[in-house]
């Protein structure tokens, strides 16, 4: 399965790590900074193999958690591992005093024949992610 990084970016959120890791795992709070996210809801503990479904428009898609480092680290994906294309959504926290470094890396795995148009699904993601960790520290910082 070949791995092709689409986006990596970073951010400083001006609130402790453990306030960030509560904000960034609620789900029903993730359409307030996931682009194109109308709901999302958590079916299943909060671990490896928990599935966040979600509504963008009028689709119904799902993510899976396949890490889960709590307060530390989180791996988002869509499909199965034996899918034909899976995006990965990668999340890094680092604590930096009373201050956290969110790191974002969104990555597209392709199997076997699914590499058919990666580069252009590559350019279309790194275009909708872009904004993600800023849409999120704008949530963050405001959250109640």
């Amino acid at each position: 399965m070949e791995a092709i990084t689409a986006l990596e970016d970073e951010i400083l959120i001006h609130l402790p790590q453990p306030r960030v890791w509560s904000l960034l795992t609620d789900w029903t709070a993730a359409p307030e900074w996931m682009p194109g996210v109308d709901t999302m809801h958590a079916h299943g503990a909060a671990a490896p193999g928990q599935v966040l479904r979600y509504t963008a428009g009028d689709h119904e898609r799902q993510l899976s958690v396949v890490t889960y480092e709590p307060g530390g680290a989180l791996t988002l994906a869509t499909g199965s591992d034996g899918a034909d294309v899976r995006i990965e959504y990668g999340y890094l926290l680092v604590a930096e005093g009373d201050q956290t470094r969110l790191r974002l890396r969104v990555g597209v795995r392709v199997n076997g024949d699914g590499g058919n148009g990666v580069g252009e699904l590559r350019e279309a993601l790194a275009d909708a992610e872009s904004g993600q960790l800023e849409s999120f520290r704008a949530y963050a910082e405001k959250a109640p």
